[in-house]
């Protein structure tokens, strides 16, 4: 099998690490699967990254210290074919590494790099791979229209999997006299939880619960801090976990309040549970899932969102 090399900036709970695990999961078959954590951003946020320890072994991963160089001696000494690098390496990598690396005579690897930002501006970056792999369609055409470079798609899949709801509400002691709404995120302003917890907060007199799975990172206290001081009674915060699709599963709605994304996992996992959603018609998504009956748009008028709910759990509007 050919070695690939996966250059990664993190492994801290999010969607660049769960696609990562994806398309190991995907690929552990086809390549010899090495893996660089560039930067080790926090011992306590690691759901994915238990789950890619469980699949590679550990003298193929390599968590870097301070000495990031230690990247050129693992290159040296595992001889990949391909180095993929997981988000645009000069957002992370330091540019000497990046120059030897590229610039390299007869280098005997193929580079890859890849982008989970929606604002990554081709035009502007300052060294190119052999070949960009994108996350969805709009980004890109947005990376062909700027480069003269090969550009492909590996795109997270939307699977046909079958619920075990009673089983999972049960499991996760969800009351069973009331419906119940969740929402998955880090508590940011971009995933915008104060939405949630303002509808929520008009629906006190409804046996609705919401429920809401994501780590509050000291790095944003400022903005879920208050939020929690004010958290309306029928908002229940389960914090991180690494049973996200017991959740998914579990819940009657998903409400997806982020008003920034690109091609979001979580959409594309609730509706693979068949699970109907509540989200945001957001350009990025190129009319996709204009035609799918789970999908639910919203746009920030909360008694509009307020009404969807309560139509969809089957309450009177």
């Amino acid at each position: 099998m050919k070695k690939l090399l996966y250059v990664t900036p993190h492994l801290s709970t999010g969607g660049l690490p769960q696609y990562l695990l994806k398309k190991i999961e995907h690929f552990k078959n086809e390549f010899e699967i090495f893996i660089v954590e560039y930067s080790d951003l926090s011992p306590v946020y690691v759901v994915q990254k238990n789950k890619i320890k469980d699949i590679i072994p550990p003298e193929r991963f390599f968590t870097l210290g301070e000495d990031k160089f230690k990247l050129l001696s693992i290159i040296d000494n595992c001889s990949p074919d391909i180095i993929h690098f997981e988000e645009i390496p000069e957002t992370f990598v330091e540019k000497r590494i990046i120059r030897q690396l590229i610039n390299k005579q007869d280098r005997g690897y193929f580079i890859v790099t890849t982008t989970h930002s929606s604002h990554t501006d081709p035009t502007t970056l300052l060294s190119h791979p052999d070949k960009f792999i994108l996350v969805s369609e709009w980004s890109k055409q947005k990376f062909e229209s700027a480069v003269d470079i090969p550009c492909g798609i590996w795109e997270y899949p939307i699977e046909d999997l079958t619920p075990e709801k009673d089983k999972y509400k049960a499991e996760l002691g969800f009351d069973p006299n009331f419906k119940h709404v969740i929402n998955i995120g880090l508590f940011t302003p971009g995933k915008n939880q104060k939405e949630v917890f303002e509808v929520a907060e008009q629906l006190l007199d409804k046996p609705i619960k919401f429920h809401f799975i994501g780590n509050q990172a000291p790095n944003f206290e400022t903005y879920w801090g208050p939020l929690m001081e004010e958290k309306p009674e029928n908002c229940i915060i389960w914090g991180e976990r690494n049973d996200v699709s017991k959740f998914l599963q579990a819940a009657d709605l998903f409400y997806f309040s982020s008003v920034l994304e690109l091609n979001p996992l979580v959409v594309k996992e609730s509706l693979s549970y068949k699970l109907p959603i509540l989200m945001r018609k957001l350009p990025q998504y190129l009319d996709s899932y204009d035609n799918n009956n789970l999908v639910s748009y919203i746009d920030g008028d909360l008694i509009k969102s307020k009404n969807i709910i309560l139509n969809k759990l089957g309450y009177d509007v």
